[in-house]
């Protein structure tokens, strides 16, 4: 019985649901913080420059494994803390879409819509999926959970953890270290421009 479902598990059909709803989110989520006011993107802006700066001094390699840590770690408190009925993770996606487009709509405001874009998007095309991953698997623990409370699902909670952490290893982290790597050789393109 244990071998069937977790043969069942490894075909990734159970992800599916739960990876189309969170990618629908942070598609409503994105185009709303394009469209928030200008004051409140200014904040977030400064807020995230702040962050940003603090690592501008690193070298090379230190720079990498604080990216790399700080991703990891948050990514797999995501998993995690699907546990929680899925509500971390589905705040979290909304919240991400949503501050991206802010940062995008403010980028944009100051080089264009093309070149905003272009900032964007090598490190997104690996942390994001990264996220919709993560977040995926925390919903899907979440609604097991759920499932289990209302006694419509007898299936070993343990199990499910299990594989969610294997394929964390297998899908989330190979796109943390790829997006690791474009956004430290990002950051160490800004140490060496001129007028710093």
């Amino acid at each position: 019985m244990g071998r069937l479902f977790s043969s069942k598990l490894s075909s990734g059909r159970p992800l599916v649901p739960y990876l189309l709803v969170l990618t629908a989110l942070f598609a409503v989520a994105f185009p709303l913080g394009i469209s928030t006011p200008l004051p409140a993107r200014q904040q977030v802006t400064d807020m995230f420059l702040s962050v940003t700066e603090q690592y501008l001094d690193l070298a090379g390699g230190t720079l990498f494994f604080f990216i790399l840590l700080h991703n990891v770690v948050a990514s797999l408190l995501l998993v995690i803390s699907g546990l929680l009925l899925g509500i971390i993770p589905i705040l979290s996606v909304g919240l991400n879409g949503f501050f991206l487009g802010m940062l995008y709509r403010q980028a944009a405001d100051q080089v264009g819509y093309a070149n905003a874009a272009l900032k964007v998007s090598p490190h997104g095309f690996f942390e994001i999926p990264a996220l919709l991953f993560a977040a995926s698997y925390g919903l899907w623990l979440g609604m097991s959970v759920l499932r289990r409370l209302r006694g419509k699902e007898s299936d070993p909670l343990g199990v499910r953890i299990n594989h969610a952490f294997e394929q964390y290893f297998i899908v989330v982290f190979p796109l943390l270290v790829v997006a690791a790597a474009i956004e430290t050789a990002i950051l160490l393109g800004l140490q060496a421009a001129p007028g710093r």
